[in-house]
């Protein structure tokens, strides 16, 4: 097998995360305690001994930066190779990334300089495990210029993807980018291995495309369909695209099964992150704790069920967090309660207050079409004041302890 260099794509901003990816790119928001999302891709690099990568980042970078570090906690600090983060610069040869094919190609020179045989494409916003060993051995067996991670989804799902049309052999006879009424469910897992020469001459001929939106799924692979050997390599382990707020609380509630999807405690394949040194969690009082996931550094003095409790959060006594997610460094009051919520980091949930309050379950009134399932989301370093009451659907960004007094469901305070 020919040398392999990697590039995961981790500047987008991540707007349907909505108030998660306001202050951090969508790559860096936290998961399951002390994980990033990026870290299963990174994991799964690492794992399949893949260590000569780059990172390609725009979006606020600053805590995604500040987590990889030296790829020291994946042994991604290589004296050759390893890891390195790009960022686009203003300038006479760089500017703002206008899609993830432009920004693959304002790094081509970094690409060329590695004089790798293939390039791994991947998105750092996707919760899996995945050898990617043997879907690079498959590109090299059927001599293909580009391969296709693909999966079978739901039909409901397969508008949110981009779709792909594939024959006996497994070539790629057709490829759809987000549409609807899809004719096949083999959906892009958004994993792209090229060979290096076709990224080199289809990448700059794209830039010169005035009609381009220099997006890989609208316009490079449908213009390389018939012209080069495009192959569709099938994943069958679980995969999610952890893009919206509903399937990122989704996906975190399924790692609290008795079975979770991905085994966070797997020896054969460890899911590593930038792990910070803190004290143990301590349960204190008459606290009650079950099917929860709680963090390093947490006090947890009231009751937890079902939920994610992050690291260096506390819980106090008779406060009480259900079907939740509450991400580092916050405090849940004494008496409060917290019901189908996700709570950012650095947020305090005074004495007695109310966040998921009541049955009505109106759609949010700024983002009806993604907040409608009863997920209120509470963004970074909100203060919520003793005795407030929340609803449901609700969307709490002001740091206006005045605003948040009492909030219908489907509101959204900014």
């Amino acid at each position: 097998m020919g040398k392999n260099l990697v590039i995961i794509l981790a500047g987008g901003s991540g707007e349907r995360l909505l108030l998660l990816s306001e202050h951090r790119a969508k790559p860096a928001v936290p998961f399951c305690g002390p994980y990033r999302i990026i870290d299963f891709a990174l994991s799964n690099c690492a794992n399949s001994g893949l260590h000569d990568i780059y990172v390609l980042s725009q979006y606020r970078p600053h805590s995604l930066a500040r987590h990889i570090d030296s790829g020291r906690s994946w042994n991604l600090d290589r004296d050759e190779g390893g890891i390195v983060i790009l960022q686009p610069y203003v300038g006479t040869e760089s500017r703002w990334y206008s899609g993830n094919a432009d920004a693959v190609f304002q790094n081509l020179h970094f690409i060329e300089e590695r004089s790798a045989e293939n390039v791994l494409i991947l998105g750092g916003d996707h919760v899996y495990t995945m050898d990617y060993r043997p879907m690079l051995e498959f590109h090299r067996e059927s001599k293909a210029d580009l391969t296709i991670g693909v999966k079978q989804v739901r039909r409901d799902d397969l508008h949110k993807f981009g779709t792909c049309v594939v024959n006996r052999e497994g070539r790629i006879e057709s490829f759809m980018e987000k549409v609807p009424n899809a004719p096949t469910n083999l959906a892009s897992m958004g994993i792209y291995v090229f060979k290096s020469e076709l990224l080199s001459a289809c990448l700059p001929a794209d830039y010169l495309n005035p009609a381009s939106s220099h997006d890989f799924g609208r316009d490079i692979i449908p213009a390389l369909i018939g012209d080069r050997k495009v192959f569709a390599y099938e994943f069958e382990g679980y995969w999610e695209d952890v893009g919206t707020i509903n399937t990122y609380y989704e996906v975190s509630m399924k790692m609290l099964d008795p079975s979770p999807p991905v085994d966070l405690d797997s020896e054969e394949w460890p899911i590593k992150t930038n792990y910070i040194d803190l004290p143990p969690a301590r349960m204190t009082g008459s606290c009650a704790v079950s099917e929860a996931m709680v963090g390093d550094g947490a006090i947890v003095g009231g009751t937890v069920e079902h939920s994610h409790i992050g690291p260096e959060v506390t819980v106090e006594e008779g406060a009480v967090v259900r079907d939740s997610i509450v991400l580092p460094g916050c405090t849940i009051g004494r008496g409060a309660k917290v019901n189908l919520a996700i709570i950012d980091k650095h947020c305090t949930v005074g004495e007695g207050a109310v966040i998921g309050y009541g049955v009505d379950f109106t759609p949010n009134e700024a983002r009806p079409a993604v907040m409608k399932s009863g997920i209120t989301l509470v963004g970074r370093g909100t203060d919520v004041p003793p005795s407030a009451v929340i609803g449901r659907n609700c969307l709490i960004g002001s740091r206006r302890p005045e605003d948040l007094v009492r909030v219908p469901s489907g509101k959204a305070v900014l």
